[in-house]
């Protein structure tokens, strides 16, 4: 089993998140422009003291959430990461290439703790659907198959179009050979050269989790969220940051967060994340499945 070293915040969540939401609502405009900073405005239940729930954590993330056609909804790239709890408004950009004209969307955020000691991440909460006014994106294979483009956490929207244009090159290469790890590593060195990714190496990832058939002793040492990060910065190490200026509940102060776009992670690609733990940043798990 490949060691949960390598599971991202959101991989962590799909397999120990709290069944409890994050946040009592998520609000954004019901059209988007692309390319255009947009305001995403949070409610917490921080006022409720000790029966809060968001008061437990000390950061968030947001992602953007794709529907491709046939498909469910999921979160598919960081939009903010890292983001102090306590701030009630974050402004993003949300890039013209990550999916086609007047395509919905929604935002979805998850808490996590700074301090790997205490409870998290949270489960996923879901802001109302919006549209995408001027968007250019074409959806690709791997989506169109319900299969995710690789690891929300290490590929900033920026470069999601890049991850897609990789699964698309490396689609039927990956789907006649997915029983073999190897198979899969075109389309994770593509993705780790797209601008912005923070892929680790291959032979890093296959090195640390036992080897050419990514198989160990089937025990794993350790385990690996957003909780493991700095407060001030990115849950995980963040690509390109996308400027997310955000201001606190009281406060007009503005700051800057390292933030990441994740991909789309379909139904079949989240229920293997849990199932089996394979990961190499999410791209192996998004295909097996099916």
């Amino acid at each position: 089993m490949i060691s949960s070293t390598f599971l991202g915040p959101l991989a962590v969540a799909l397999t120990c998140a709290s069944s409890a939401l994050a946040f009592d609502n998520i609000d954004i405009p019901s059209t988007v422009n692309a390319n255009t900073e947009v305001e995403i405005t949070i409610q917490t239940d921080i006022a409720d003291g000790r029966k809060s729930f968001d008061a437990q954590f000390t950061n968030f993330n947001l992602y953007l959430a794709t529907t491709p056609p046939g498909w469910g909804t999921g979160p598919v790239c960081l939009l903010a990461n890292g983001t102090k709890m306590g701030t009630t408004t974050v402004k993003v950009k949300i890039p013209a290439d990550v999916v086609p004209e007047s395509a919905e969307l929604e935002i979805s955020s998850m808490e996590w703790n700074s301090d790997p000691h205490k409870d998290g991440p949270s489960g996923f909460e879901y802001s109302n659907a919006f549209y995408l006014k001027g968007g250019t994106g074409e959806w690709g294979k791997s989506e169109l198959a319900g299969q995710g483009l690789g690891d929300p956490d290490h590929i900033p929207c920026s470069a999601y179009a890049c991850a897609r244009k990789c699964n698309d090159k490396y689609y039927s290469q990956v789907n006649k050979n997915k029983d073999d790890i190897n198979s899969y590593k075109s389309t994770y060195e593509c993705i780790a050269a797209c601008p912005g990714t923070t892929y680790p190496s291959w032979e890093s990832v296959i090195s640390q989790n036992g080897g050419k058939d990514g198989n160990d002793d089937g025990n794993d040492d350790n385990s690996s969220s957003s909780s493991d990060s700095s407060e001030t910065t990115s849950a995980t190490p963040s690509g390109t940051p996308v400027a997310a200026s955000t201001s606190s509940t009281g406060s007009s102060v503005s700051t800057t967060h390292a933030a990441s776009t994740p991909t789309h992670t379909t139904n079949g690609a989240s229920q293997l994340s849990v199932r089996a733990g394979l990961i190499l940043t999410g791209l192996v798990a998004a295909y097996i499945i099916f």
